[in-house]
């Protein structure tokens, strides 16, 4: 098998080919700010002080009193006496999340020590496994529909929060939360509008490139013998999550028939024909046919690909990039970062 760089989901940085698979595809960092300051976004502590701290990773919650024993830091020496049963947000009068930047050095910590404990499985290792599940699921699941129409979404929130000309980066975990709350109203409005049709669905929790900001990509299966499936779906869908969703603006999500945005209809849904070429699928992994475009796309931004690329010198993912942001922050939510209808083989 040949060894890639997963982490693709930049379309500045892609080859040309890559670029004609994705060019339908929207583009994710529509929400974030045109001049990003990396140093007070990493700054920014991964939830809010009034969350419930016992809700988040362990290892993602320090001392916050300040008299705590270095013991309880998550960053101790692997080595150091208890620091694995003696954990802050247990002990600390006063625990307190990690900043970005800390969280994003304890989960390459932790990660890099899972994949060198053979009683272990670490989270490279299942998203390399997911990987070829998704794309095969794809395949099966067109497979099983006569005449398939993809219908793909991208939900955005604004990672900042505007009040008395004052700007301010939102808690990632937060906005992550937001997106997860209010996926049930926007999965209600696609049932209700679909409710004529055979449908599945795949969706993913990714992090933009420019800001390591939560985003969803959302993608519905439907048996649409006649081709009737229209971007007034999409609307309807994307609408309903701008109105219901603090951080989300209509200016994030434009949705225009034959247009790059938040909402897109494939009726002949594109072949990702060279995603078997780049990557480490086997065939008989795969079987039966090509895998589409929107869920190449998708499948390459699982948030744990920065975990390959990190330690790769050939890599431009490195210790403190956009990249490992969002793997912190997916590791950190107590929400899922993928899901799927129950037709969906995963």
């Amino acid at each position: 098998m040949t060894d890639v760089n997963y982490v693709s989901t930049s379309k500045k940085s892609q080859s040309p080919s890559q670029q004609a698979r994705t060019k339908h595809l929207p583009d994710s960092e529509a929400a974030d700010p045109e001049r990003v300051d990396h140093e007070q976004r990493r700054s920014t502590q991964l939830v809010h002080s009034g969350f419930d701290t016992h809700n988040t990773r362990k290892p993602l919650v320090e001392c916050g009193c300040g008299g705590c024993s270095p013991t309880v830091d998550p960053l101790a020496d692997e080595n150091h006496a208890f620091r694995d049963s003696l954990q802050a947000r247990d002990v600390c009068p006063s625990p307190q999340p990690m900043t970005v930047e800390r969280a994003s050095e304890a989960y390459l910590i932790y990660q890099r020590a899972a994949e060198n404990k053979p009683d272990m499985t670490s989270l490279l290792e299942h998203t390399k496994n997911r990987y070829a599940r998704l794309l095969g699921g794809d395949v099966e699941v067109r497979d099983r529909m006569d005449d398939p129409t993809l219908l793909f979404l991208s939900l955005r929130v604004s990672p900042i929060h505007r009040e008395n000309g004052q700007r301010r980066w939102v808690h990632p975990v937060t906005l992550d939360t937001r997106l997860s709350d209010a996926w049930e109203n926007v999965r209600a409005v696609l049932n209700y509008q679909l409710r004529d049709y055979t449908t599945e669905y795949f969706w993913i929790t990714a992090a933009t490139d420019s800001a390591a900001t939560p985003h969803r990509h959302v993608l519905m299966y439907v048996e649409d013998l006649d081709d009737t499936v229209g971007i007034d779906v999409a609307r309807s869908a994307v609408d309903s999550f701008v109105d219901s969703t603090q951080g989300a603006e209509h200016a994030f999500h434009p949705v225009e028939p034959e247009e790059s945005d938040a909402g897109i209809v494939f009726h002949d849904p594109p072949l990702a024909d060279q995603a078997m070429d780049n990557h480490p699928i086997s065939h008989h992994e795969i079987p039966f046919g090509v895998p589409s475009v929107p869920i190449f796309y998708m499948a390459n931004q699982m948030p744990h690909w920065s975990l390959k690329n990190v330690y790769d010198p050939t890599s431009d993912v490195h210790t403190n990039s956009t990249a490992v942001d969002g793997g912190a922050t997916a590791w950190a939510s107590p929400n899922k970062w993928i899901g799927s209808s129950n037709g969906f083989p995963m």
